[in-house]
């Protein structure tokens, strides 16, 4: 008996009626409606068993059995197929092509006798792949659970047609079980399962199969969603990205809008769904009918109600949806619906047209079906298994949408809000948003859900779900959110930090946290994540501490209010982000109990301290206002001076802290004589800091002495004996003492009226000029096309009778600029053209009253600048702006 007889031989009879066990893991047989039930018709022949290798389980014995009917060519099936309609292959045929779980196997060089399969090293993962794709049919067929669609493989008729009528099979079944390949993981009923198939990729190929052997979003760990260490906030590329996070995602092709109306043309067969089947084969049509279909929330109407659209067609009375994709090719764009008694076809007029019909019809009737089951369901196990479900169905849809964004968040809103006094429902929740971690990754949360969640970390910090809750707590940062109008989102936010601070881990998992809401790279992409993270951080401060009417100091314990004190000191480690701390912490912005607490206290000491060091302006000129010295709300500067602080630090630090800001801005832009005369108030804590050798404050009091900044016999000889009072300030009033000396022979009567500069000159050769000798009659100088930057402003406000400065294409800046401007009124023509200087630096010369003729061409001019300039200089007369903002 040849190969062909032996298969033949085994099959069962067309008048039989073929069963499929549904109870049996390991063996699927055809029992005879006249035979017993427990006499079972095995697939292979002794023969073929008997040649089945020892070591292997029934799986893959069965997959060994039947490897020539795995393989992508079979002989027996190739001569068959000559004989049968091409548009309707046999269902035993759909398998043919179908790819192996890990890898494609090359069938050309597959060995083809036992003895060479034992030889082979790839046999046992072959056998283990075929063992897999038998298991996932005989699972797919126990989901459809519906006999007559089997019974259609074959036909009543027997003969000399039998044969072709077996491979034939049944046309729609091709259809159905391939769009139940795409959902096979899933548990539902033939009907809800078949409706989650994705339409063919072209109009004339059906999905592939191959969709089956993909795992799902069931088959998936936390670990693999969010890494394992630290297991809270692990970074994986970015939370956006749903394929490196282990979500499922879309199938690729075309994305889809969610269909609302629209004009199809329609066909209705009041038939069952056999003699359907055999009407399209045929290629015969009734009447068709053209309307405009609109999608509602519970069914879908014609705007003209009339024919076979004359009442409403629900949702629920669906019980398939899938594409017609094997038709004749003037009616090609098609979907079918199946309906209790009969069916019902919809032609668009193209592809992208009826997939895009075909996912909104599929959504609305699965988002109705999930709303219903999970909200009027008791069983909790059944509704986890159903919300498991929603999740994968709303995650691999095509459809881009609001409505399809917030559906099923509202679903999960309202399933959580259930029961929320009853006493189990922190465990509830924990298990529902475990389940919900890949929706929750991709969608943002609405209000109602945060104040959930929110709840959730308040009441179970160590066993709240931390994993899960991390992307729509990133998403909420990352995001433009304005915390006044969803105060449940900052709630949100705040209660997730304080639920990682109570792990035993606690304080690293904070810094990880504030490391990947920054990311990876130098600067964070997402501008919203630093305001956002700073303002949860004092709002947290601030809630904490208002109540609080005496001094209070939180102990190790109180993490839940520490961790947010450490998160804006972690923000500081980032230098793009240090900068929006110190924008936001200007001026202060907690209150007297949250600067009483020493904890509090010390780790915004070494935020201040990072502030202070930064060389930016933009990070360090924060620490004072512009009324530094104000007391309400006060600067930095002023919290804490050491004579009256309102930090809760012992005086040493205070005093090294105070010094250190004061450090930081004397080597930038607080080195000018309008800053030290706003801070004379506060010249008391100047004295203290000097008194422990702070090297700013000594150079503050010297220059105060040598700008005569303060006025006053008395306050002078308290400076001086200060200044005397320590070695290192004895050294300070030492230099002071020679350059007041250099000073006056510097602008002593003699010198030239005019000089000018070599090209090459620097900020060096300008220093050693006025210290040669005398130029107190030097009225003209020219410094044009050197080298000079603003550091030699120092040098140059030391000529009392300079009247005309040219500084064209130097590296002059807008701090130069600032110094001229205080201590040389009478400057009458000044040339800055080609200079750097920006509105900064232009608007400190409205302080020039005596200016008469400027030179701005081919700087950074602003026409709203030059505006205020004219305003404020009413003696002006020459001016040149060309190549400017204001030509």
């Amino acid at each position: 008996m040849n190969y062909c007889q032996r298969f033949f031989f085994t099959m069962p009879s067309y008048s039989q009626e073929i069963n499929v066990d549904l109870n049996s893991n390991e063996k699927n047989g055809y029992k005879d409606k006249n035979e017993s039930r427990s006499e079972e018709v095995k697939y292979v022949t002794p023969d073929v068993e008997k040649s089945v290798p020892d070591g292997l389980n029934a799986d893959q014995k069965l997959a060994f059995a039947l490897r020539d009917f795995l393989k992508p060519s079979n002989p027996v099936l190739e001569d068959n197929d000559n004989d049968n309609d091409k548009d309707n292959p046999s269902p035993f045929a759909l398998d043919q092509n179908l790819p192996y779980i890990d890898e494609h196997v090359d069938t050309e060089n597959a060995p083809q006798s036992d003895e060479e399969l034992h030889q082979c090293p790839e046999t046992d993962e072959v056998l283990n792949n075929a063992a897999c794709r038998l298991r996932r049919w005989r699972a797919a067929s126990r989901k459809l659970r519906r006999p007559r669609i089997i019974n259609n493989l074959s036909t009543k008729d027997e003969g000399s047609n039998a044969n072709k009528n077996f491979h034939g099979g049944h046309t729609d079944l091709a259809d159905r079980l391939r769009s139940l390949a795409a959902a096979s993981s899933m548990s539902a009923s033939a009907g809800e399962l078949l409706s989650l198939a994705p339409p063919p990729s072209a109009a004339t190929a059906p999905p592939s199969p191959g969709c089956l052997l993909s795992p799902t979003l069931s088959d998936q760990s936390a670990a693999e969603y969010f890494g394992s260490s630290p297991e809270c906030c692990v970074d994986r590329g970015g939370f956006e990205s749903s394929s490196s996070a282990g979500n499922p995602a879309p199938p690729p092709g075309p994305r889809y809008k969610l269909a609302t109306e629209g004009t199809l043309r329609v066909c209705c067969f009041q038939h069952t769904r056999t003699v359907v089947d055999k009407i399209l084969a045929a290629k015969f049509l009734r009447r068709w009918e053209t309307h405009v279909l609109c999608l509602l929330e519970d069914n879908v109407i014609s705007k003209t109600p009339s024919g076979l659209l004359e009442s409403p067609l629900s949702y629920s009375c669906m019980q398939e949806v899938y594409c017609i994709s094997r038709w004749d090719p003037a009616r090609k764009y098609c979907l079918r619906i199946v309906m209790p008694h009969g069916s019902l076809l919809l032609q668009a007029n193209d592809a992208y047209t009826r997939d895009q019909w075909y996912y909104s019809i599929i959504w609305r009737r699965n988002t109705i079906r999930y709303r219903n089951f999970l909200t009027k369901t008791v069983r909790k196990e059944v509704v986890l298994k159903e919300l498991k479900n929603m999740v994968d169905f709303a995650m691999t849809t095509p459809l881009q949408d609001e409505s399809v964004t917030r559906a099923p968040l509202q679903i999960l809103t309202d399933l959580l809000s259930e029961n929320k006094n009853s006493p189990d429902w922190e465990e509830w929740t924990e298990n529902v948003t475990s389940l919900a971690a890949p929706l929750l990754t991709e969608r943002g949360v609405n209000g109602e859900l945060c104040a959930l969640l929110a709840r959730l970390c308040r009441r179970r910090p160590r066993s709240a779900p931390l994993p899960a809750l991390a992307p729509p707590v990133r998403r909420v940062l990352t995001r433009n959110v304005d915390f006044g109008k969803a105060p449940d989102a900052r709630r949100f936010v705040r209660d997730y930090i304080s639920a990682l601070s109570a792990n035993n881990s606690g304080p690293s998992l904070v810094r990880r946290f504030v490391a990947v809401t920054h990311g990876e790279r130098a600067i964070c992409p997402h501008p919203r994540a630093a305001p956002n993270l700073a303002a949860v951080a004092l709002a947290a401060l601030d809630d904490h501490f208002r109540d609080y009417t005496s001094p209070h100091c939180c102990d190790e314990s109180e993490h839940d209010v520490l961790c947010f004190a450490d998160i804006l000191e972690h923000m500081c480690e980032y230098e793009d982000w240090l900068v929006v701390v110190g924008a936001v912490l200007q001026p202060v912005p907690l209150c007297a109990g949250a600067l009483g607490c020493a904890r509090v206290c010390v780790r915004l000491a070494r935020v201040l301290g990072a502030l202070a060091r930064d060389p930016r302006c933009a990070a360090h000129a924060c620490l004072a206002a512009a009324h530094a010295a104000r007391p309400c709300p006060p600067s930095w500067l002023r919290a804490a001076a050491p004579s009256d602080p309102l930090l809760a630090l012992p005086h040493h630090q205070l005093a090294q802290l105070w010094g250190s800001m004061i450090g930081g801005l004397l080597n930038c832009c607080g080195k000018r004589k309008s800053f030290l005369q706003s801070m004379s108030k506060q010249l008391p804590d100047f004295l203290l800091v000097a008194l422990t050798e702070h090297p700013a404050a000594l150079e503050a009091l010297c220059l105060m002495l040598e700008w005569e900044v303060v006025s006053g016999e008395q306050i002078q000889l308290e400076i001086i004996a200060t200044l005397q009072g320590t070695e290192l300030g004895q050294k300070y009033y030492k230099d002071l003492c020679e350059r007041q000396q250099n000073l006056q022979k510097l602008q002593a009567e003699g010198g030239p009226r005019r000089l000018a500069l070599p090209v090459r000159a620097t900020d060096a050769d300008v220093a050693a000029l006025l210290e040669a000798g005398a130029l107190g009659n030097l009225e003209c100088l020219s410094l044009a096309f050197t080298a000079v930057t603003s550091n030699c402003a120092q040098h140059l406000i030391k000529l009392p009778s300079l009247r005309y400065l040219n500084l064209w294409a130097t590296k002059f800046g807008d701090s130069g600029v600032q110094l001229i401007a205080e201590h040389l009124p009478h400057l009458q023509v000044l040339n800055l053209c080609e200079t750097p200087i920006s509105d900064k630096g232009i608007e400190a010369l409205s302080g020039l009253s005596s200016l008469r003729r400027l030179n701005l061409n081919s700087t950074k001019l602003s026409a709203e600048a030059f505006e205020i300039l004219r305003q404020r200089l009413p003696h002006l007369q020459e001016y040149d702006i060309r190549y400017t903002e204001a030509w």
